[in-house]
């Protein structure tokens, strides 16, 4: 065995980049900075090129990264996947550059309806990005199709019934070759029966409501044939949530605007989904995912019922909703029912939102709402309620806490401001790499792992904001730009002195140091991160982070103030020493299976 296979217990580690899957997305990474510093450099000369070099330009990355997949690199699934997703988007740029070039005058539905049609060749392997890919162009060819055909307006419900029946015919390749997708194809067919739904409120058209329950009818009956309890109930979930806008539709007149009309709407909702659950928990005896809408409907009539503390009272609302939480308290210790949980959860949520709101209201004071806040989140933790409630307090904890930090400086000293929000952002993250042997060996590693997205995520949003308002001039900050982020690193080899002694890993710490020299140091703790997800599987944290990192590619254009010369410069730099440090965990890894085999 590969002795840099063995995984430490649950924490982070620099021993985990040196996992083969994470070495796999190292090379993807590396590969997505690199193409990503050549459309820079491109986008910043584009104008200047002659037109047959922006012709020429597209097509021979597409041939590139078609032979690469072909030929050079057909035993790795990751990377043949990634070079087949980059033919596909350079398809598509093709395809823009012709018409800009050549000003044919062709409508736009043709040059998307054209697009998809290359891309189906690229599907004759399995392709999960390519088919998504062909799924969303296939999809804006036939949306531009009515917009400029004029029927969108005209005739919207059979715009409607095409798109239903098109992801229909996708939902079927989906489910014969890319299962992974059923989750997003169920969550598009709940978003669709909304937007019918909203249309037949407002028309009361036939054609709305019929289109409302075709896809997730359709969707609901085929997982129920199939046995797949959770898909069913998510997919009937989705359904009674669309019918619920028509309940709201048709009590919105008849209900009295008061108390009790809100306390007849809640029963109403409850009962609504009360009824969807008993007659999913007959069709799925076998299963505890028939309890969903129950549990959803829960929220609904919670929210409703809690909306009275923040809608009808003042004062007395602030112990209205310390009397929600500690009722919501003693229910989520003593009970395991999945109605009265969910109801707990979802009074607790509200009678905290009443309790924050109104002593604002009554003091003003930002930093004292997020101290009354760092205690409801406390509370959680040790009371041990589910993570995703958790996550929900430490999300609230961080935007109040710089909602603190806005109300003490002010937004006119953008410097000061944004000196302190890097300053609060890195000493969240130092604190939470510090304490990871303790909430990595949690049930709250989800709730932990998710908040540091969200901090880098946010982050990333800010200093964008924050630096578009700044002179163009203004010097880069020492303690920002490497003194924060040099105690992270610090902290980091400290922390994991024993593995860095092995004198290959050093590459790792050596790779955080250009990222922070290049200016963004977040994308090696979006590494981290990401080799964690992988090496032990959290599915969830390991999509966020890939999305993230592609989020923090994209500002990179605007948050970095330099040339788009040095931009490219940086990002091409920084891109190959992740493609060098997979080559080399790649190769130790290999040498030490070879020495343990010897």
């Amino acid at each position: 065995m590969n002795p840099f296979e063995m995984k430490p217990k649950n924490q982070f580690s620099p021993v985990l980049f040196t996992y083969p899957s994470v070495i796999q997305h190292l090379h993807v990474i590396g590969l997505a900075l690199i193409a990503v510093s050549v459309l820079y450099l491109i986008a910043a000369n584009w104008l200047m090129l002659p037109k047959i070099i922006q012709l020429l330009i597209p097509q021979i990355f597409l041939l590139i990264s078609a032979s690469a997949s072909v030929w050079l690199l057909a035993s790795n699934d990751a990377v043949r996947q990634a070079l087949d997703g980059i033919s596909g988007l350079m398809l598509g740029l093709s395809m823009a550059v012709i018409g800009q070039v050549y000003q044919t005058g062709a409508d736009s539905y043709l040059l998307f309806l054209v697009w998809a049609l290359l891309l189906l060749p690229w599907l004759y392997r399995p392709n999960i990005g390519v088919f998504a890919l062909f799924c969303v162009v296939s999809q804006f060819a036939l949306l531009m199709f009515f917009k400029q055909s004029f029927w969108m307006n005209q005739e919207l419900s059979v715009y409607l019934l095409c798109l239903s029946i098109w992801t229909g015919l996708c939902f079927i390749a989906c489910i014969k070759r890319y299962f992974s997708l059923r989750y997003l194809f169920s969550a598009f067919a709940a978003g669709m029966s909304l937007l019918s739904m909203f249309k037949y409120c407002e028309d009361y058209a036939w054609a709305y409501l019929a289109l409302s329950m075709l896809l997730p009818m359709a969707f609901s009956l085929y997982f129920y044939l199939q046995r797949m309890a959770l898909e069913t109930s998510l997919q009937v979930a989705g359904l009674a949530a669309s019918f619920s806008i028509l309940i709201f539709q048709l009590t919105e007149d008849a209900l009295p605007d008061s108390a009790a009309g809100l306390l007849v709407l809640a029963a109403l909702i409850f009962a609504w989904f009360a009824g969807i659950s008993a007659v999913l928990m007959k069709m799925l005896p076998k299963t505890k995912f028939a309890a969903i809408p129950l549990a959803l409907g829960a929220w609904f009539a919670g929210i409703i019922l809690s909306s009275l503390l923040l809608t009808y009272w003042k004062v007395f609302s602030i112990a209205a909703g310390l009397a929600f939480i500690a009722a919501a308290w003693l229910v989520i210790r003593r009970t395991s029912s999945v109605f009265l949980r969910q109801l707990a959860y979802c009074l607790w949520i509200c009678g905290q939102a009443a309790v924050l709101a109104h002593t604002e209201l009554l003091t003003g004071n930002t930093a004292l709402i997020c101290l009354i806040q760092f205690f409801f989140a406390a509370l959680c933790i040790f009371s041990r309620m589910h993570w995703l409630i958790v996550l929900l307090q430490l999300a609230v904890l961080y935007g109040l806490g710089l909602a603190a930090l806005l109300d003490a400086v002010g937004y006119g000293n953008q410097a000061s401001l944004r000196f302190y929000i890097i300053s609060l952002n890195y000493a969240l993250l130092t604190l939470l790499l510090c304490s990871a042997p303790l909430w990595l060996k949690s049930a709250y590693r989800a709730s932990f792992s998710l908040w540091i997205l969200l901090i880098l995520a946010a982050a990333a949003v800010l200093q964008l904001a924050l630096h578009s308002g700044s002179p163009a001039d203004a010097p880069p900050s020492l303690w920002a730009n490497y003194l924060l982020p040099g105690i992270w690193l610090l902290s980091f080899c400290l922390i994991h002195r024993t593995a860095l002694l092995q004198p290959q890993l050093w590459a790792i710490p050596a790779l955080a140091a250009a990222l922070m020299l290049f200016g963004y140091f977040e994308i090696f703790i979006l590494l981290a991160l990401l080799a964690w997800s992988v090496a032990y599987q959290q599915r969830l944290v390991q999509a966020l982070s890939v999305l993230l990192l592609v989020f923090w590619l994209w500002l990179l254009y605007y948050s970095l103030g330099v040339s788009f010369l040095m931009k490219s410069l940086s990002i091409f730099l920084s891109g190959l020493a992740v493609l060098l440090l997979a080559h080399l965990l790649a190769q130790n890894s290999r040498t030490a299976v070879q020495g343990g085999a010897a």
